[in-house]
């Protein structure tokens, strides 16, 4: 499968190269602005990243920094025509929460994700059934948004099919493994799907045991991006209740990762957390076969 990169990531590469541009001809952003009859602001917000910028007002600054190289002209102006491009993720904003569309750019460039959850199997490894009854029971969707939602889900695992998948190494509390989501054998399944991706070379599953108490992950699931394109720095995606948040503070991503190398020491092997999987399978299994037995002799 082949990676279309998403107009999100292609944006955040120009403003990088823009910005690199400006150091090096040794400009102020006051300076640029007053040679291009720009206000501050457009150059501004050109350089953040929050509006695209015109392939010949792109042309005009790259010549005032005395960029003179054709491929790399080129390379810009392709950029810049990228960005102004639709994102599978624009028909669906209804359905996604402040910020989610732009990590979900991100997301699909990553090489390598590091997710914590509390509470919830992550998206990425969710199947068909755990996913919609979250989406109707915890977000409280209804039937025909249930089935939007599902739709980006599904989109966002399409990364597994890549020849190239990011490396996806992963910790779930042993709450979001036991709690009983969904209608008769639902979380087996789940439990059953996860268990599968724990065996793909790219993926890696731990399991963080009720066992250790009280852990720095208590206070809510996060998830940390690396890139293999230099251009881009590493985020943290944070989630609320309202919103994500993504930033790229070194400090910020630096205390996040420290924690999650934390709780990869708290967490059962990934051979341990197979193991766990497979208890909770047949646990579950045994379950269902009781309740079904029930059923006929009654």
């Amino acid at each position: 499968m082949v990676t279309v990169q998403d107009p999100t990531v292609q944006r955040r590469r120009l403003k990088v190269e823009l910005r690199k541009a400006r150091d090096s001809a040794g400009l102020k952003q006051a300076e640029v602005a007053r040679a291009m009859d720009w206000s501050p602001s457009k150059l501004i917000r050109i350089e953040s990243g929050q509006v695209n910028i015109s392939t010949n007002d792109l042309k005009a600054l790259l010549s005032h920094y005395g960029v003179r190289d054709a491929a790399l002209v080129n390379r810009l102006l392709d950029l810049a025509r990228q960005t102004r491009s639709s994102s599978f993720y624009d028909q669906y904003g209804d359905v996604l929460k402040p910020g989610f569309k732009e990590y979900l750019g991100y997301e699909a460039s990553a090489s390598v994700i590091r997710q914590y959850d509390p509470v919830l199997v992550p998206g990425l490894l969710q199947t068909e059934e755990y996913g919609r009854a979250i989406l109707e029971q915890a977000a409280e969707f209804g039937p025909q948004d249930v089935d939007r939602a599902w739709t980006v889900r599904q989109h966002r695992q399409e990364v597994h099919e890549r020849e190239d998948p990011p490396e996806m190494l992963v910790i779930v509390d042993e709450a979001a493994i036991r709690r009983r989501v969904g209608r008769g054998q639902t979380m087996r399944h789940q439990l059953e799907r996860l268990r599968e991706y724990a065996d793909q070379s790219h993926i890696t599953v731990q399991v963080l045991p009720f066992a250790h108490g009280a852990h720095p992950g208590m206070l809510g699931n996060f998830i940390l991006l690396e890139f293999a394109d230099p251009n881009l720095d590493d985020l943290v995606h944070i989630e609320s209740f309202t919103q994500m948040t993504i930033r790229d503070d070194t400090e910020l991503i630096a205390r996040y990762l420290d924690k999650f190398l934390h709780m990869e020491r708290l967490s059962l092997s990934p051979d341990d957390s197979k193991v766990m999987l497979e208890s909770l399978i047949s646990e579950m299994s045994s379950a269902n076969a009781a309740v079904s037995a029930e059923k006929v002799a009654s």
